[in-house]
C-alpha cells in the first residue's frame, strides 16, 4: 500500500502513513485559495516558473508548524521537552565523578544513603501460602482459574525482581564501605544511582520503564503493593493493567474465563472497550457481568470528553489525560469489527512506554506495543487521530 525506500510492511507504519499522505494528496489541493492544515503559510504554489517555486520555497517558516503534519500544537512541547532532555543526559554523562572539596556529601556518601533507603522502602515478597482464596480459585476439573495462573506468573516475576534488587543494593553498600570488590555490574550502579537512571543489572530483570530512578523505585513499590494487594484480599474491581510485566496475558487469561464460563471458542472473542464515567478506580463499586475492568491508562496527543464519553482536542499545554476505569467487554469478533465499522470508532493503540517501540518476543508479541482498543470520536475521519499520534500509555516518563 506505502512505498517508502522500499515496501513499508509494519501494519502501524502503513496506518500513519497513509493518514498524513491523506492532508496533502485530496482533492481540495486542486481548488482556488487551499491551505494545507488550514495554515496561510503552507500552500501549492500553482502553475508557476522553476524560480518562482523556488521563491515561494524561501517564504517557509524554518521552524515547522506541527499542524502541517496533522499533530496538534502540543506536540512542539514534547519535541523541545525530548530534546532538552537529551542535551541535559550528555552534559551530565561527561562530569566529573570525583566530588569537589567542601562541605557537601561525597559520591560514596549520597549513592551509600540511596541503596539504604530503597532498601528500607521496597518490601519483601509476600508468601503464596497466604493466598485468598479467590485468587488461585480452582476450576471444576481441577485445574487454577486463568487469571490465577496469569498472577502465579507475574507475582514469579516481582519475585525476582526483588530478589536481585535488594540483593545488588547490599552488596553496593559492601563494595562502597571496602567490605566486598567492587565489580563491574556494582560499578554501573554506583553511577547509575548518580545521574539517576535504572541499573542495566535491574533493566534486565525489570519491565520496560523509562522513568528515572526515584520515579522507578516508587513505581516499583505500588506495582509490588498491587500484586500483594491482589494475592492476600482477591482479585480487585478494577485492574491495574499497566502494573504487569505482560498486559497481553491478562487480557487472555480473563478472556479464557469467559470462554470456559460461556463454552464459547476462545479464537472467536475480541475484548471491547467501553470507557466508563468512572474517573477513579477506588470508586468502582461492583464487578461486571462479564469481562473485567481496567485503569492506569494514560492518553496522549488529545483528550478525552467524559460527559460525551468521546475523544476531544487537546487542552493547551496538557500533554497526557488519564483514562477513566474501562470495561473489557467480550464479544463476538464479528461484532467488535461491526461496532468499529458502523460507529467509525478510532482504533487506539496502547504503549507500554511512549517510546512506541519495541521487538519481537519469543512470544511473538511486541516488547512495547500492547494492543488496539476502539474509542468513540466526535465523527471525524479516523485519520486526523491517526496523524495526531493518538495512543493510550501505560506508564509517563516520569
Amino acid at each position: 500500500e506505502v512505498n517508502y525506500g522500499g515496501r513499508v510492511t509494519d501494519d502501524k507504519d502503513v496506518r500513519l502513513i497513509a493518514a498524513v499522505l491523506k492532508g496533502y494528496f485530496c482533492p481540495q489541493m486542486l481548488e482556488e485559495g487551499f491551505r494545507f492544515a488550514g495554515l496561510d503559510a503552507y500552500y501549492p504554489p500553482g502553475n508557476v516558473t522553476l524560480d518562482k517555486t523556488r521563491e515561494y520555497l524561501k517564504t517557509l517558516p524554518l521552524d515547522e508548524d506541527p499542524r502541517i503534519f496533522g499533530l496538534h500544537p502540543n506536540a512542539l512541547i514534547t519535541a523541545q521537552f525530548n530534546q532538552a532532555r537529551k542535551f541535559l543526559d550528555t552534559v551530565v554523562s561527561v562530569q566529573p565523578r570525583i566530588a569537589s572539596g567542601g562541605g557537601g556529601k561525597t559520591n560514596e556518601e549520597i549513592v551509600a544513603d540511596m541503596a539504604e533507603d530503597f532498601l528500607k522502602k521496597i518490601p519483601d515478597p509476600a508468601s503464596t501460602k497466604n493466598a485468598h482464596p479467590e485468587t488461585y480459585r480452582k476450576t471444576p476439573s481441577g485445574g487454577i482459574v486463568s487469571v490465577g495462573v496469569f498472577h502465579g506468573q507475574e507475582f514469579t516475576r516481582f519475585e525476582k525482581m526483588i530478589k536481585v534488587t535488594k540483593a545488588s543494593l547490599k552488596m553496593l553498600g559492601k563494595a562502597i564501605t571496602g567490605i566486598v570488590l567492587m565489580s563491574g555490574d556494582l560499578e554501573g550502579m554506583f553511577n547509575a544511582f548518580l545521574v539517576q537512571k535504572v541499573p542495566g543489572n535491574w533493566e534486565k530483570v525489570a519491565y520496560p520503564c523509562l522513568k528515572p530512578l526515584n520515579s522507578w523505585v516508587k513505581d516499583f513499590i505500588e506495582r509490588i503493593s498491587f500484586m500483594t494487594d491482589w494475592l492476600l484480599q482477591g482479585p480487585p474491581k478494577s485492574f491495574w493493567i499497566s502494573s504487569f510485566f505482560f498486559p497481553q496475558g491478562f487480557m487472555t487469561a480473563s478472556l479464557q474465563v469467559h470462554a470456559r464460563k460461556t463454552k464459547i471458542p476462545i479464537d472467536t472473542l475480541e475484548f471491547f472497550s467501553n470507557v466508563t464515567s468512572i474517573e477513579n478506580a477506588t470508586k468502582v463499586v461492583s464487578l461486571p457481568e462479564s469481562g473485567c475492568n481496567i485503569h492506569g491508562l494514560f492518553l496522549m496527543g488529545c483528550g478525552w470528553d467524559v460527559r460525551q464519553n468521546s475523544l476531544r482536542e487537546s487542552h493547551k499545554d496538557i500533554l497526557f489525560e488519564v483514562m477513566p476505569v474501562i470495561w473489557l467487554e467480550p464479544l463476538d469478533l464479528a461484532e467488535v469489527k461491526d461496532r468499529v465499522t458502523t460507529k467509525n470508532l478510532y482504533q487506539c493503540p496502547i504503549y507500554k512506554t511512549s517510546e512506541r517501540k519495541g521487538t519481537l518476543s519469543t512470544t511473538g508479541h511486541s516488547t512495547n506495543f500492547v494492543k488496539f482498543f476502539p474509542l468513540n470520536q466526535p465523527g471525524l475521519d479516523v485519520a486526523h487521530w491517526i496523524s495526531r499520534g493518538v495512543a493510550m500509555l501505560c506508564m509517563l516518563d516520569e
